[in-house]
């Protein structure tokens, strides 16, 4: 039997994963898991490194950094000449907003669905220089359509003419809406915006060409949906932004070339990058897209409904189109007769908490419009009781209440 062969769900967590006992998980989409072979294969390597740190990082280091590369580049669709690998993706959106020569009323444009980290990127960097501001357009529902959220953005740029730069989901974290990025990017052109993709969630789980998307930043995470060790992304830079977009971090490679200053930035643990090439073999022999898509995205329309109808709620209104591969939201009732449990951030991460120390189950949950939602993630380790066992417990929280 290949490992094309293997029947997701309870026959792939046994054979190719490794959880913790009487866990039920369910939440791929906040860090990933890694398939054992690829946590052994990361073992051997750092034997290799501790055997020999010397000969490691002064001769070993340089061809896995670019047999990575090649291979990142390759699945995404992308120059390798244009691509650096940075920890996650949020040291992506870092290195980009820090290094570009903002000017005095340049002002930032995101979404209302932006994730945490990277608003806070953007108001640090709209401190860096006087007279910044970060905007942010809203994305509410119900969705009718894609064009809805072009023309809000398109809106919102044409309301703030000082924007120099979009920073754009590809997926949006808290919410798992698959943004009509190609459009996007076409507005942003046609009013000389820069555009920044932050794409965390979305190789693995998205078709992804970049020269053809040619924006002009995207960054994302290979350690979330590609099954890498935490610690793996990419960075996507045009070359036109090359000269000036240099990384966090300034050491020996200053000024010596785009990739040798993000590669080379002192003594650290550069494994996670150098599982990419064996990672993605491993998501091509599970099927590859088509058929891991396939599976987690049948598994997610069973989930969302059997949720929404036991919890007696209902999911949020979308177009087909932006529905993630792997993620999806179910409202959940009202728990305010539980203190602990308030639509807030605050209380969002006492449910979930209570739900992983309590319970025993990893899931997400987040504030969205002044309400409470579950964010459900599938992948190829999942199967429908996954999400029976959340359902029993929220229904037994409901009756207490």
């Amino acid at each position: 039997m290949t490992l094309n062969d293997v029947e997701f769900g309870a026959e792939v967590r046994r054979k190719y994963f490794h959880f913790e006992e009487g866990f039920t998980f369910i939440n791929h989409g906040s860090f990933g898991v890694v398939p054992t072979s690829i946590r052994e294969k990361r073992k051997q390597l750092l034997d290799v490194v501790n055997d020999n740190p010397d000969v490691f990082y002064r001769q070993a280091w340089k061809p896995l950094m670019s047999t990575a590369i090649q291979a990142a580049a390759e699945f995404l669709g992308a120059d390798p000449n244009n691509v650096v690998l940075v920890q996650n993706a949020t040291t992506g959106i870092n290195s980009v907003l820090k290094a570009f020569p903002w000017k005095k009323d340049d002002e930032i444009l995101a979404t209302t669905h932006t994730y945490r980290a990277v608003e806070n990127a953007c108001r640090k960097s709209a401190e860096f220089y006087k007279g910044g501001h970060i905007h942010q357009f809203e994305i509410g529902f119900p969705i009718k359509n894609e064009e809805e959220i072009v023309r809000n953005m398109a809106s919102a740029l044409d309301e703030h003419p000082n924007v120099r730069m979009a920073v754009l989901d590809h997926i949006t974290s808290p919410s798992a809406l698959l943004l009509p990025i190609k459009k996007m990017i076409e507005e942003c052109r046609k009013r000389r915006v820069l555009v920044l993709i932050d794409g965390a969630h979305a190789p693995g789980q998205a078709e992804i060409n970049l020269e053809e998307l040619c924006p002009d930043f995207y960054t994302g995470n290979f350690h979330k949906w590609v099954y890498t060790p935490r610690g793996s992304a990419i960075l996507w830079v045009h070359k036109d932004h090359q000269g000036w977009c240099t990384p966090l971090v300034t050491s020996h490679m200053y000024n010596k070339g785009f990739q040798l200053e993000y590669g080379q930035q002192g003594t650290r643990d550069d494994t996670p990058y150098f599982l990419i090439p064996d990672a993605i073999q491993f998501y091509k022999d599970m099927g590859g897209m088509d058929k891991i898509v396939k599976y987690t995205k049948k598994l997610l329309d069973d989930a969302c409904r059997m949720m929404a109808e036991r919890l007696q709620t209902e999911l949020p209104q979308i177009p087909q189109s932006m529905e993630a591969a792997g993620m999806r939201l179910v409202l959940l009732p009202d728990f305010d007769k539980f203190e602990r449990y308030t639509k807030t951030w605050e209380g969002s991460e006492n449910l979930y908490n209570d739900i992983m120390n309590i319970h025993k189950i990893n899931c997400a949950v987040y504030p969205i419009q002044g309400e409470l939602f579950l964010r459900l993630s599938a992948n190829i380790y999942n199967e429908m009781d996954d999400y029976v066992k959340l359902a029993d417990l929220l229904v037994q929280l409901l009756k207490k209440v």
